[in-house]
């Protein structure tokens, strides 16, 4: 068994020759070997892994291989090691030689947390300093002005090139000579990656309209892991023109929720606005987030304990969007959340599903046995819509949607499902919930299991309507191969011509797979291969269909479930396949069952 913490863990150099022998050590590598050193060194190499380092060996480059080895310890537990090859020259009597450094996973993970410790807490003094900061990588002219928000988000003012952004403050800010002088003369630092300087500039800093502040700039190049020039700094307002001084300013607080320490409404929405403006076509996805019955949480507990929930559901907001973007409070209890880049719902769905999941166990283990729950409508510039108005407008129905359909849950806006209930031509609850069911269909399978057994004649046809619906099947059919009978779920009622005595012919049941499963992607494959099942699907218009030996023995002489499509649609996904066979299995054992009780 690998144990990873209970021995001391290693950083070790050792060289090692062509014969695997140990030439030097150092003392750190006495942690594995102990007072019984061994001098060849994959004998402390896990047999396993033996085969994948010596190969490594023969395919090091100048730069180094590095690989990951399990190693043996004196204490005799095996700790994976990230080893690092290099070249370690040629001796007249060893041959050539390798350095080999090691260190243990242990170690790096401790490492990683350590520098996560610190990046958090450093990312909470730039929070709390309330600067203007600015970044600029010289090789790839790339020019960045923020403000850490709450530590880790980030509010942008500017991002682009360097000549672009100075031409823009000549022009929309309307500088004077003596301005633009000094602008450019901050901009030659920033080009030349010049150490340590310090700058006094006129600039509309906030894209405020109509404001001009006077600012210190402080800078310093450093030099990145890779080896590219970064100019680093901060801009300190000293002065506006409307004459406040900076104690007055306090740039944060004009922009923050006193109550969340969230961007209040006016910050966050003004810059959704010149996000989706300055970035047509750029992915950004808004959600509007409401507690939850908050006014009886304020009734039944008071003002203080509301205030409470509407703090550490804030909090859970930053956790959950964390560096994809930034969060606000839009109203009361309603808050908001800005996120770029998420270009599938799966990432989406991950954001909305951590935030109402943590929401509803803030208070788990409260003994007065508190539910505090959250609703959520989400909405994707440009795919749902073309300004930021209309985005607010769809999340904010959708939002609505998930209050209609009993709360504590979240709706990503889908055009062909909501756009009718959006724009006021219908009601998606008259739906049913079915097309819903399209984009959750691990929800079909748990909904199915889950009510199928125990629901009445009219609730088991919408269960079969919804798994129609969701896999898009035109036709539901039980054989019973015992009987000669089929039944008919769902579809054309005219197909009760056939009895499937059709299986018996051509010797069709071999193409079932080992799980029971049989795929038709296209009917006219059987055309000459099953004369006998494309005659009597073709008669129906069945070009596509998955078939499931209920029970999955193909040996047996069992019943049979199929789903056909009357158009061809693409391949059947092989999830599609698996969960049909769940839905099929589960429903013809009952069906079957209580037909026989019957």
């Amino acid at each position: 068994m690998v144990d990873f913490f209970k021995a001391e863990t290693v950083n070790s150099d050792i060289l090692i020759d062509e014969t695997m022998s140990i030439v030097t050590a150092d003392e750190n590598f006495e942690a594995i070997s102990g007072n019984k050193a061994l001098f060849i060194y994959t004998r402390y190499i896990h047999p396993v892994d033996v085969s994948r380092f010596t190969e490594a060996l023969k395919d090091y480059a100048e730069s180094g291989k590095y690989i990951v080895v399990r190693m043996l310890y004196q204490t005799g537990e095996y700790h994976w090691m990230l080893t690092r090859i290099t070249d370690g020259g040629v001796s007249e009597t060893r041959g050539h030689m390798y350095e080999i450094n090691i260190i243990d996973a242990a170690l790096i993970t401790t490492q990683i947390d350590n520098l996560n410790s610190q990046i958090k807490r450093y990312s909470s003094y730039l929070g709390m300093c309330e600067n203007v900061l600015f970044s600029y990588d010289i090789l790839n002219d790339d020019f960045n002005i923020f403000m850490t928000s709450d530590g880790h988000q980030t509010l942008s003012f500017y991002r682009g090139t360097l000549n672009a952004w100075e031409e823009d403050k000549i022009k929309t800010d309307a500088l004077g000579l003596n301005e633009v002088k000094e602008l450019d003369g901050f901009c030659k630092a920033l080009a030349n990656g010049e150490k340590l300087f310090k700058r006094e500039i006129t600039i509309n800093t906030l894209n405020k309209l109509g404001r001009l502040d006077k600012c210190l700039v402080r800078g310093n190049t450093i030099v990145d892991e890779y080896g590219n020039s970064i100019v680093i700094g901060t801009i300190i307002i000293l002065e506006s023109s409307d004459n406040h001084v900076v104690e007055e300013l306090n740039i944060i607080s004009d922009m923050k929720d006193p109550g969340t320490d969230l961007l209040n409404k006016r910050a966050i929405t003004d810059y959704v606005r010149k996000l989706i403006d300055s970035q047509p076509g750029h992915t950004v996805t808004i959600a509007i987030i409401d507690v939850d019955d908050f006014k009886t949480i304020n009734d039944t507990y008071g003002h203080m304990f509301g205030d409470e929930v509407l703090c550490k559901v804030a909090d859970i907001l930053r956790d959950a969007v964390g560096s994809r973007g930034l969060c606000g409070r839009i109203g009361g209890d309603e808050m908001f959340i800005i996120m770029e880049g998420l270009n599938d719902n799966e990432g989406i769905r991950n954001v909305l599903r951590t935030i109402r999941n943590n929401t509803k166990w803030l208070y788990h283990d409260d003994p007065r046995n508190i539910k505090i729950t959250c609703s959520i409508g989400s909405a994707t510039y440009p795919n749902d819509a073309k300004s930021y108005d209309e985005l607010f407008k769809i999340a904010d129905k959708v939002l609505y949607l998930a209050k209609e359909k009993g709360k504590d849950r979240y709706i990503i806006y889908h055009e062909d499902i909501h756009r009718e209930y959006v724009y006021g031509m219908g009601r998606i609850v008259d739906l049913n919930d079915k097309v819903f069911y399209k984009y959750h269909k691990m929800e079909v399978v748990n909904t199915i299991i889950r009510e199928y057994k125990e629901a009445d004649d009219a609730r088991r046809k919408e269960l079969i309507d919804i798994v129609a619906v969701a896999f898009n099947i035109n036709t539901i059919a039980i054989y019973d191969r015992t009987e000669l009978t089929k039944h008919i779920l769902y579809g054309d009622q005219r197909m009760t011509d056939d009895d499937g005595s059709f299986f018996k012919e051509d010797n069709y049941i071999p193409n079932f797979r080992e799980d029971g499963i049989f795929v038709i992607d296209n009917i006219n494959f059987f055309e000459t291969k099953a004369p006998a099942v494309y005659k009597v699907y073709s008669e129906y218009g069945i070009v596509q269909a998955v078939q499931y030996i209920i029970g999955g023995d193909i040996k047996k002489n069992n019943n049979i479930i199929s789903y056909g499509r009357y158009k061809l649609d693409k391949k059947w996904a092989e999830s599609d396949m698996n969960f049909l066979a769940i839905i099929g299995d589960y429903i013809g054992r009952i069906f079957l069952k209580e037909r026989k009780h019957d």
